[in-house]
């Protein structure tokens, strides 16, 4: 049964509301998400394009943004949306749906017109798809490349996909089974300048060690076997953890589990462990080309590469979450950042470094005392990797390392602003989308000091500094200010550039982590539009990066 069959107690309540919504676009659209419910799909709100009179001017009382600009709402009613796209005829997409639900894709016209772009391949009335082909939740990315949309997204077992799809209801796999059954799947995915297509994928786990984090999100029961996978063979200091087993029993394994490092729950055998031996690892970011065929891999050693773009100098860059406070192995304070994606095969230290690049053994990342000591390390965290033994270099953090964002702050996707863009100080830098912290779940209950998400900010490239773009002003999401207020942000999660130089962000909307599995406020998501004095500046440059 999937999560949206699961969750939702009064579906008949808001089919009812999003049924008489969706007459405003159009009966078919209606029919559609009967035809979704009736699959078991879940039933959530239907996504609306404000009106011109709600489409007011947000009061800076509540939001800050920059002077001469206006923001405004542009759509409601999303749930759990993840990704935002143009179409090459100027149409944007707008990707939705949680972790094992169908996702839906809806395409907004230029002139306005809501559209369900997937899925469409449904028989009148209520009959399964056509074909068995189906897409799981969450599209981790999209991008429109010669009239065709790839999306990043699950299978059915769990294994990471790249899916192109046409405007006729076609699709084509790029890519299949990728190590994505674990706390992260298939993240981002961008277009290089030559057309090759950038997909990041993120890690099986915390820190490298399958502990009860993982148990308490639900992938080590069906995956037992699931284990973070190396780019190649890494050869182990041999540190071995201790957890309480949920497997153990009267006629069960010992009520301690013994856990190595790139290994399943309660194995530690291994001192070497092997590579990736199908080309695929966890935790990297790779390419491949549109149509298909071998993947390269062009960086490794990432937790969970979020946001991937390339910027006016056609430089690749992504941005990295930090290891959170909890697991087997729990990392204190490692920050999230904007780091510069060398290609060939670039290492950058994950699960041995902070995602700022630091040695994850120093002391700012050591965790409470209480936390360590029942792993059967009271010494504190240390590093899991023979760099030697493994021919690893460490990473060369003046040359990767772009900007630090706070600790727990949920560095989402990014984009590069138009080098002619009217605010000259953000012209050609980056944005990105911080998204807000998972406590309490990812920090083992404790409170996190000053949230430092839940806020689109830019990165001057040349400085390295981090600059708000907007935030509220009360520095906490809506939920908890004004619940009500639609004007307020909840969780950005990706921005985008329109061709008029509109900045859209896509806003998750309301969510709470809890043992490590996201529960949705359905319909919270949101869309917003910055938009631009209509005098238009004199083009600029962007900041070099240093």
């Amino acid at each position: 049964m999937s999560r949206a069959v699961r969750a939702d107690g009064e579906a008949g309540k808001r089919c009812s509301a999003g049924l008489s919504r969706a007459t405003s676009s159009g009966l078919w659209l209606a029919v559609s998400l009967l035809i979704l419910t009736a699959l078991g799909i879940g039933c959530t709100p239907t996504p609306r394009i404000l009106t011109a009179d709600e489409q007011h001017v947000i009061d800076r009382s509540l939001v800050e943004y920059p002077a001469n600009f206006e923001l405004r709402r542009y759509m409601t009613s999303l749930t759990a949306p993840t990704a935002i796209a143009f179409d090459e005829d100027g149409s944007l997409l707008v990707a939705q749906g949680e972790r094992d639900e169908e996702p839906t894709i809806f395409r907004v016209s230029k002139a306005g017109k809501l559209e369900l772009f997937y899925p469409r391949n449904r028989k009148f009335p209520f009959n399964f798809p056509v074909t068995g082909w189906r897409m799981y939740g969450p599209i981790g990315g999209m991008v429109v490349y010669k009239d065709e949309v790839y999306v990043s997204h699950r299978d059915a077992n769990g294994f990471g996909v790249i899916t192109a799809l046409d405007h006729k209801g076609n699709h084509r796999t790029v890519v299949a089974e990728l190590p994505a059954q674990g706390d992260y799947g298939v993240t981002d995915l961008a277009i290089d300048p030559t057309g090759r297509l950038f997909f990041g994928v993120g890690t099986a786990t915390n820190s490298g060690v399958v502990g009860l984090d993982n148990w308490g999100a639900g992938w080590v029961l069906e995956h037992p076997q699931f284990h973070d996978v190396p780019w190649h063979d890494l050869f182990l200091f041999g540190y071995r953890f201790d957890s309480p087993n949920p497997m153990a029993g009267l006629f069960g394994p010992a009520d301690i589990a013994v856990t190595g490092p790139f290994q399943a729950f309660n194995q530690a055998t291994q001192l070497r462990v092997p590579g990736a031996i199908s080309g695929k690892p966890s935790g990297a970011i790779c390419s491949v080309s549109p149509q298909g065929g071998p993947i390269r891999v062009e960086g490794y050693g990432i937790h969970n590469p979020r946001g991937i773009a390339f910027d006016n100098y056609n430089q690749p860059y992504f941005t990295d979450t930090g290891m959170e406070l909890r697991g087997t192995r729990p990392i204190n304070k490692d920050p999230d950042a904007l780091l510069r994606l060398v290609l060939g095969q670039t290492w950058y230290g994950w699960p041995d470094y902070s995602r700022d690049l630091t040695k994850i053994s120093e002391k700012q990342f050591q965790p409470p005392a209480e936390l360590i000591a029942r792993t059967g390390y009271p010494e504190g965290v240390r590093a899991l990797i023979d760099e030697s033994d493994s021919g690893l270099t460490a990473p060369l953090r003046d040359s990767l390392w772009q900007a630090t964002f706070p600790w727990m702050s949920g560095a989402a996707k990014l984009r590069f602003a138009p080098a002619d863009w009217p605010l000259r100080s953000v012209a050609g830098n980056a944005v990105v989308a911080l998204s807000g912290d998972r406590a309490p779940f990812a920090t083992d209950g404790r409170q996190i000091v000053g949230p430092g998400g839940y806020r689109v900010v830019w990165v001057d490239m040349g400085r390295h500094s981090v600059h708000d773009l907007i935030r509220n002003t009360a520095l906490l999401p809506r939920s908890r200010v004004n619940a009500k207020n639609g004007d307020l942000l909840e969780r950005p999660i990706d921005p985008i550039f329109a061709p008029d130089g509109t900045l859209y962000i896509l806003d998750y909307g309301h969510m709470e982590d809890r043992d490590g599995k996201e529960h949705v406020e359905r319909g919270t998501g949101q869309i917003f539009r910055l938009i631009p004095p209509h005098e238009p500046a004199k083009a600029t440059q962007p900041s070099q990066p240093g």
